[in-house]
């Protein structure tokens, strides 16, 4: 005879979707750290650098070679009921990272993607890593 019993799942959901999230955000950082190994790959040669206008000093007018790739980055909320990790590029200074992605606007030297690389050379890897839980934790 089959018995029916009230069995609350609840917490064994939310322990399994805290594993799952914390393999997926290993995942995402391995394609982050692909990802900024193409884009070191593609930025050869001097940097180039243009001189900052005498007497303006705008926070958005970022000089530095490599930051772009310093700002590749996985982004997470946690206790956040969406559950989204991003692999982010970019930000306030650098805002010209869509840019060397795509090469719009007449970018110079044209687009040197390495977000879409990364993330087409990364289901093999990612699979391991969610499935197994191996991979970088920090």
């Amino acid at each position: 005879m089959v018995r029916a019993y009230k069995w609350n799942t609840k917490p064994f959901e939310e322990a399994c979707a805290k594993v799952g999230m914390d393999r997926l955000e290993a995942a995402a950082k391995l394609v982050r750290d692909d990802a900024k190994q193409i884009l070191r790959s593609k930025i050869t040669g001097p940097p180039i650098t243009r001189p900052i206008p005498k007497g303006r000093h705008d926070i958005w007018m970022e000089r530095t070679p490599g930051a772009l790739i310093e700002t590749i980055r996985v982004v997470r909320k946690y206790g956040d009921k969406t559950r989204n990790i991003w692999i982010m590029a970019g930000n306030y200074k650098t805002w010209w990272a869509k840019q060397i992605e795509f090469g719009r606007a007449g970018w110079k030297g044209g687009a040197k993607s390495f977000l879409r690389p990364a993330l087409k050379r990364a289901p093999v890897t990612m699979k391991v890593v969610i499935e197994n839980g191996q991979g970088e934790t920090g």
